[in-house]
């Protein structure tokens, strides 16, 4: 990257800075606006926003000592492309692993996760982190001001909103798993939690780093932006599930018979108290 001031004046790094960082911010503002009317105490949002630097070094790190130890190497798959997608999922799982881990280790026992949609909360903001510190980096790799802004406002449109949508179906699980009634149906949710979002991950990569071959055409223009807007879709489904089942668990009522594993909210007190006498 050398010295960055070399590249850009002031105008243009703050112009850099904006198109990177301001779409993040604006979906942070939706999250915490989604969750208006039970705001979630600033200290679990503040260890959701800083995530994103311990996910990061985590994900590399993990990802280097998997190069260097060479346990799985080229040699064992039949071709190059087998071996892409073989790398593109491990990377993806560690990216989702390290996720999970701040859920898991910061949020998932505070009381104040209490409901249904705090998981969609926390796992979205440490998804968004994530993804910011990612874009950072490989924004400010790029030799110009007109690649730099290019690249920030493409990953604003795919790469964020992917991480986002891998956050949310995390998110879901994430819930599913905390009010489960059972510990085989806490189990399976706990690994549906990560599963489905590297399996969405490693799809995403995968279609970007191994199928994609003529980004020139209008045809793969066109497949392109059905792809992403797939993801979107995907994302969309997995907020109006949370928010439908977190509804009938905070008004105590009837879930559907897939859901029936599920706590409601005086379950959910009840079982508290009981585990404190």
């Amino acid at each position: 990257m050398g010295n960055i001031f070399e590249v850009l004046d002031f105008s243009k790094l703050f112009v850099v800075l904006l198109t990177t960082i301001l779409p993040s911010v604006l979906m942070l503002s939706l999250i915490l606006y989604s969750d208006r009317k039970s705001r979630e105490p600033l200290s679990m949002i503040l260890i959701c926003i800083l995530s994103g630097a311990f996910t990061i070094c985590f994900s590399l790190i993990i990802d280097k000592l998997i190069v260097t130890l060479n346990i799985v190497n080229a040699s064992m798959f039949p071709s190059q492309n087998s071996y892409s997608v073989y790398r593109i999922m491990v990377l993806a799982g560690v990216e989702e692993y390290a996720k999970l881990l701040i859920l898991h280790l910061f949020l998932y026992k505070n009381k104040a996760y209490d409901d249904i949609f705090d998981g969609f909360v926390y796992s979205s903001i440490i998804a968004l982190s994530f993804s910011l510190i990612e874009t950072i980096m490989y924004v400010f790799r790029e030799q110009t001001f007109a690649d730099m802004t290019s690249l920030a406002i493409l990953r604003n449109f795919t790469s964020i909103p992917l991480h986002l949508v891998c956050g949310v179906a995390m998110g879901y699980f994430i819930s599913l798993q905390k009010f489960s009634k059972t510990k085989w149906r806490k189990l399976l949710n706990l690994l549906l939690s990560l599963f489905i979002p590297t399996l969405i991950h490693t799809i995403y990569n995968v279609f970007f780093s191994v199928v994609l071959m003529d980004a020139s055409s209008f045809i793969t223009l066109v497949i392109v932006i059905l792809f992403v807007l797939s993801i979107y879709f995907i994302g969309v489904v997995f907020i109006l599930r949370t928010s439908s089942l977190n509804t009938v668990f905070i008004n105590n009522g009837y879930y559907s018979k897939h859901y029936r594993f599920l706590m409601r909210k005086n379950d959910y007190i009840y079982d508290k108290m009981e585990k404190m006498t």
